[in-house]
């Protein structure tokens, strides 16, 4: 590990932002959201030499020029996804144009020819949709690249069934790209690993989640939306061999760029329902026979665009409200007692509520100089955590806020375009008690274990039945990171040097702020004995209480730096190399200004001495105690290498491969362990009538004062509690994902087609491991404990930050796709994934877990992982049919992920057998069985009107076969259920109506 003192990082931050100044020209479109062309003009068979190239976007009137080199080469970059008409004028005079689109992070080549004849990559005439202008022009089919990227039109985003309006659905028409919905979140996974390894960018802006999981702030714990969709213009997903550019993600990065106002004023209202008939219930509920839960889903908004200056200034804004109303069921677990708490039973409102805007500013400032401003606003609230036998009183709320703003200006010289970004992000995660005043009531019946009769026996035998809970949750938490961003990238795009050159640069300075503040147990929990039986007092007088001791909220600062560079070299007009090398830094990710506690440390320093300890191997306590200078890790050099060869340099057979380097980040909130565990932690006690031992525990006379703070506080002040010790290794690093690549492009008519093989290796994953096990390879429970070395005020587990957990991911990805057109009026793509995850450690596959099955996750052996999945499938189409009629859909196969299983036969330890099952197949046509299988339609009609606007009504079938796909199974080989599904995907069989109005 390279060590950087105090000094040298604010030297280098201060270099860093002097290149920055220096580079500073502008900024324009965001990171690698931009498009490229390409090509060469000729006058017949020879080629031009010198001429200019204007490409002018035709919705916009923005105007973006290049020149034509010795060699008869253009190369235009900074171009907004959209339709071009492309103007070449040669050096003699002479004119030629074409009218082509260009895709979201595309390299399109287009050669011209004065003569009159002109050749390109595309040869699809489409009526494309850009800012709600119908334009006419050939899309560009991008071929010569190593990235394995798919991309994801507005024609897509638009048209494709989908029941809340969340783009990043979409993402799963990629291979490897997994899209996994629950009851409170969906999450996006990709190459084997977790939701947490992947990176969003919109307009170049870093969505990652640097605090909580998710991957994408806002994507944990919610089922909002991360953006109004109908701001969205199309976007990428690039799940292998992603450029120098792009930062902090092990698996796939998704670029978006958003939509802008034009030469017209253009726009949309909208507004979809679902009625909660419309919505089956789950198997797994119908098998209870619990209540259906009503859900009622509104989705509204609205969108609009058009010019404050013709060709000049242009504004775009979108709004966007959801409204699920949920109701959830209260009743009491033992009917016995239903009366007592009649008041509180009954069902529920449960609602969820979002808020999402957007605005754009597009101002071509002169034909060089472009400026962009845009802001994003979200704001939901959802009521949750009742129901079944909890009162509404213990409700929470889930409270999350993003706000977000991005200035971009860019400068295109003669031979260059610089471009210069500030942006502003700020995430608020705030779930919190309904009535966090109302203190917690739980209401029991104390039971022996063995005899079944009720009564307190404070003894292993002992059992709690809980009847009914009311009254404050117990906990709250407030989570939000922060930061300000400068980028500058700087684009030369035709140096010449055996062959043509795009190389790119740029560094990136993040000043970020975490702030944490986690009450957990803040509100008292009482808990009551019904029978009033247990010998601890009457059915009024609690039995005990429990309260969490005060945490102070913490704020942390994290400067981040980037820096990379990127050459796109054209050797020749068949081979193309594709060279990156990236380099980042965080000066506080994982708490290097943390000073180890006095009791910590005198308790690791004891341990250490103890003669006979010998787990220093794994685990030197010396390597976790900090002064508050951990040295931040700088050595996230990352290399990055492709190349594309076309075979017959007309780009029907393209050979294309590439390896890469890429770091990722943890989650503030795993090292903020570190400083939280210690003196986290509840206190408990016990009362009776007159206090005293009884039945072995010591109690406390109970005196209604107890119900205040004033009188609860003194009290468990003087109760004893311990916290947990949690260590992070002064030299840790990021996780490190090692990929590779090798592929083939063919084009078959209108079908292009991938076949790639891709695999990938990550290292470094960080989790948590016992540390006083009683040996490197033996029981885990039995080493020196803090309380046998003097410090009763930790728990008797420690736990360490370890980083030998190590994950493999092999695929083949098959692709076919045919963009839908307005030629031939129909459209279709294909993703087939075959693949095999394997990983160490524990059967948790996320990153910070638990390994507790071995002393260290390098002890375990290889196993399949828990996103393993061999075969995927995911089909979608949109086809037009007579009467202004769109039909669409989405197949989605999948032959299903393991399940732990338990209790294996001829097993060295019964309990750890991971992932040892499989789900049952079951026919989705004759001879193909699949364990998941979904299958979404949607109908549009569209009602043209007098005025040249159109109305259309349009009809969603979610799962419209009602296939059962599973999350969970019984894994207990002993189990007569053994291996039937007990938790439940989503959706369920789901239909829903909207209308859109489009003018």
């Amino acid at each position: 590990m390279t060590r950087m003192t105090l000094r040298s990082r604010a030297l280098c931050a201060a270099s860093a932002l002097a290149v920055a100044t220096l580079m500073t020209a502008g900024s324009a479109s965001a990171q690698a959201t931009n498009a490229t062309v390409r090509g060469t003009l000729y006058d017949g068979a020879a080629v031009e030499t010198g001429g200019a190239v204007v490409a002018t976007e035709i919705s916009t009137g923005f105007t973006y020029r290049g020149r034509v080199g010795a060699d008869g080469g253009y190369v235009i970059v900074g171009l907004r996804p959209g339709t071009y008409r492309i103007a070449a004028t040669s050096a003699d005079g002479q004119t030629v144009e074409d009218t082509v689109t260009l895709s979201t992070g595309q390299i399109g080549t287009l050669d011209l020819d004065v003569a009159g004849s002109q050749t390109a990559a595309a040869d699809t005439s489409e009526a494309t949709d850009v800012g709600d202008i119908v334009v006419t022009g050939r899309r560009i089919f991008e071929v010569r690249t190593s990235e394995v990227a798919t991309g994801v039109t507005q024609q897509q985003i638009n048209n494709l069934p989908q029941i809340n309006r969340n783009f990043l659905n979409f993402a799963a028409l990629a291979p490897g790209v997994r899209v996994t919905e629950g009851e409170s979140e969906r999450t996006i996974s990709a190459g084997g690993q977790p939701a947490q390894a992947i990176n969003v960018f919109i307009d170049g802006q870093n969505q990652k989640s640097t605090i909580i999981d998710g991957g994408v702030a806002g994507q944990d714990d919610s089922r909002g939306n991360p953006f109004p969709q109908a701001g969205v213009q199309e976007f990428r997903v690039i799940t292998q061999n992603f450029k120098a550019e792009y930062e902090q993600a092990g698996s796939a990065i998704i670029t978006a760029v958003t939509r802008s106002g034009t030469n017209e004023f253009h726009g949309e209202v909208f507004a979809t329902y679902q009625d909660p008939s419309w919505v089956d219930q789950n198997v797994v509920d119908r098998r209870a026979n619990r209540d259906q839960p009503d859900v009622e889903r509104e989705q509204y908004g609205f969108a609009l665009g058009g010019p404050i200056i013709q060709d000049r200034l242009h504004f775009f804004v979108t709004y966007e409200r959801k409204d699920e109303g949920r109701a959830a069921g209260v009743v009491v677990n033992n009917s016995t007692y239903a009366g007592r708490f009649a008041n509180e039973i009954g069902n529920y409102a449960s609602p969820f509520e979002q808020d999402l805007a957007f605005g754009k500013l597009s101002w071509q400032i002169d034909d060089r100089q472009r400026l962009e401003v845009t802001g994003t606003y979200r704001s939901e609230s959802e009521i949750r955590g009742f129901g079944a036998g909890s009162a509404f009183s213990r409700a929470e709320e889930a409270n999350s806020d993003i706000r977000s703003a991005n200035v971009r200006h860019s400068f295109q010289g003669d031979n260059f375009l610089n471009e210069l970004t500030y942006d502003y992000f700020s995430y608020t995660y705030n779930p919190t008690a309904l009535n966090f005043g109302d203190y917690g009531r739980t209401y029991a019946i104390f039971r022996d274990a063995n005899t079944n009769v009720p009564g307190f026996q404070f003894d292993v035998n002992n059992r709690v039945e809980t009847v009914f809970q009311a009254g404050g949750r117990a906990d709250s938490q407030y989570i939000e990171q922060e930061s300000h961003t400068l980028r500058n990238d700087l684009t030369i795009p035709d140096l010449q040097w055996m062959g043509t050159h795009t190389v790119k640069m740029g560094v990136k300075y993040s000043m970020q702020n975490y702030f944490l503040n986690k009450q957990f147990g803040r509100n008292p929990q009482f808990v009551y004995d019904l029978t009033g039986i247990t010998g601890l007092g009457g059915a009024n007088i609690p039995v005990s209480v429990q309260l969490g001791t005060f945490s102070p909220p913490t704020s942390a600062d994290n400067n981040v730096l980037g820096l990379y560079i990127q050459d796109d070299w054209q050797i020749t007009d068949k081979l193309e190399f594709n060279l990156g090398l990236r380099w980042d830094y965080e000066d506080n990710a994982v708490n290097n200004d943390y000073v180890t506690p006095a009791g910590i440390r005198d308790m690791l320093t004891k341990i250490q001495a103890l003669p006979n300890y010998d787990f220093p191997s794994y685990f030197n306590p010396s390597d976790y105690i900090s002064d508050g200078n951990r040295d931040a890790f700088t050595g996230a050099f990352q290399p990055r290498f492709g190349f594309s060869y076309d075979v017959f340099a007309d780009e029907q057979t393209v050979i294309f491969g590439g390896a890469g380097r890429y770091y990722d980040r943890i989650g503030f909130n795993f090292a903020f362990d570190e400083r939280f565990k210690p003196t986290q932690f509840i206190r408990e006690v016990f009362f009776s009538q007159n206090g005293g031992p009884v039945s072995g525990v010591n109690t406390v006379a109970w005196n209604p004062s107890y119900l205040t703070a004033a009188g609860l506080d003194p009290l468990l002040a003087s109760t004893p509690g311990a916290g947990e010790v949690f260590l992070v290794a002064n030299d840790a690093e990021p996780p490190r994902t090692d990929q590779f690549n090798f592929g083939v492009r063919q084009k078959f008519g209108i079908f292009q087609t991938a076949l790639t093989l891709a695999y990938s290796k990550t290292a470094n994953i960080s989790s948590w491991a016992i540390a006083n096990a009683g040996s490197a390879t033996g029981d885990r429970f039995s080493g020196p404990t803090p309380t046998s070395v003097g410090h009763p005020e930790f728990r008797n587990l420690v736990f360490f930050q370890n980083q030998d957990k190590e994950a493999e991911f092999r695929a083949m990805y098959l692709t076919i796709d045919k963009p839908f057109d307005a030629q031939s009026n129909w459209g279709f793509n294909l993703a087939y994934t075959l693949s095999k995850a394997t990983q160490n450690g524990s059967r948790d596959n996320g990153f910070a877990a638990f390994d507790f099955d071995y002393n260290v996750p390098g002890l375990s052996p290889e196993y399949p992982s828990n996103t393993d999945e061999r075969h995927r499938i995911v089909a979608s189409g949109t086809v037009g049919l007579p009467a202004e009629f769109l039909l669409s859909g989405i197949v989605t196969l999948g032959s299903g992920l393991p399940f732990n299983v338990f209790d294996c036969p001829g097993a060295t330890n019964p309990n750890i057998c991971w992932n040892g099952g499989r789900p049952e197949r079951r026919a989705f046509l004759p001879g193909l069985n699949f364990a998941f299988r979904q299958v979404d339609l949607r109908l549009t009609k569209t009602f043209p009107t007098w005025t040249g606007h159109e109305v259309q009504f349009i009809a969603d079938a979610i799962n419209i076969f009602g296939f059962d796909n599973y999350t969970a199974f019984e894994g207990g080989y002993n189990n007569p259920r053994f291996g039937q599904g007990n938790g439940v995907l989503l959706p369920t069989r789901s239909f829903q109506v909207g209308l859109r109005y489009v003018f």
